[in-house]
């Protein structure tokens, strides 16, 4: 493995250690980052692509699921390259305001996820609990304005965090511990402490992220306890058309309980699980939700699938 070297820091860059405790060993992590970094692209390009050209998805569940794809893109392309990077070259450097750009774009796209699976599983409970109503309640006027409000939210709730770290003193020596410039890790490197500072990423979590699960999580019972109501057939296809968007939203919460689990008891796993979770918890989503919409949604298969046909024959 090539030395890192940090002999040339400047006063306006961060060092980002990659996995520590893997310095040897961590070039091997390559391959499989690399590859979601493929599949996020690629995957969610042709999810974006199939919505678009597609005027049978034009509707407001695909429009949902067009707006995921776009959000999944954005840890993709924010802070892949730099991992790659850094476990291909010895270039490990990033620079100060760079850090922040990366810091608020990760953070970002995890709130907007968020919200976005709420107004989703909204969407789902709307389809299945009241399905007479459907088309009354999610319009086009109702799609628009919710997609502006997880915007609008989203950026509020996230601005801040980079703009506390920003405004922090930070030491001669600037090693951040992990692959990106991830919150936690940037703001224990720093030579001044603030309140706000340290405990804005969990006013994040328990103000956005819990409210969310939890709102999901009823939206969840409630269109359960009606299908159960239904005859076996409705009760299958109900389950059916939730089942794409419950694996997402599973996926979603699990990397991040596991994230904060590893935070929390940093101090009985190895240094490089913390870098490692938490870099994890930023890609697996993204690399898995084109998969799952492509799979298990039989529009969207289908559609794919009739592209590739269209490809072949024009061979």
């Amino acid at each position: 493995m090539i030395e890192k070297k940090t002999d040339n820091l400047t006063a306006t860059e961060f060092v980002l250690t990659g996995f520590p405790g893997l310095t040897d060993q961590q070039y091997w992590l390559s391959l499989p980052f690399f590859i979601f970094f493929v599949l996020i692209i690629l995957g969610n390009a042709a999810i974006l692509f199939v919505i678009s050209t597609e005027p049978c998805l034009h509707e407001p569940m695909y429009i949902f699921i067009f707006i995921l794809a776009l959000t999944d893109i954005i840890p993709g392309m924010s802070i892949l390259p730099q991992l790659l990077i850094i476990l291909w070259t010895d270039s490990n450097t990033i620079g100060f305001d760079a850090c922040f750009v990366q810091m608020f774009l990760t953070n970002f796209s995890g709130a907007m996820e968020s919200s976005l699976l709420l107004l989703m599983a909204y969407d789902r409970y709307i389809a299945v609990c009241k399905p007479l109503r459907y088309s009354s309640i999610v319009t086009n006027a109702f799609v628009l304005k919710g997609s502006l409000l997880i915007l609008c939210r989203s950026f509020c709730f996230v601005l801040p965090i980079p703009i506390l770290a920003r405004m922090l003193s930070y030491c001669s020596v600037r090693n951040i511990p992990n692959a990106y410039c991830e919150y936690l890790a940037v703001i224990k490197i720093t030579c001044s402490k603030s309140v706000a500072s340290d405990i804005y990423q969990f006013t994040l979590i328990f103000f956005l992220v819990i409210p969310d699960a939890v709102m999901i999580g009823i939206s969840y019972y409630m269109i359960l306890r009606t299908a159960l109501m239904l005859g076996s057939s409705a009760c299958k296809k109900a389950l059916n058309t939730c089942s794409s968007h419950f694996f997402v939203i599973l996926f979603f919460y699990l990397t991040g309980i596991l994230s904060l689990l590893v935070y929390f008891f940093e101090n009985i796993f190895p240094p490089y699980l913390r870098a490692l979770f938490s870099v994890l918890y930023i890609c697996i989503p993204p690399t898995l939700n084109p998969i799952i919409y492509g799979i298990r949604t039989k529009e969207i298969r289908r559609s794919i699938i009739n592209h590739f046909r269209n490809v072949k024959m024009d061979f």
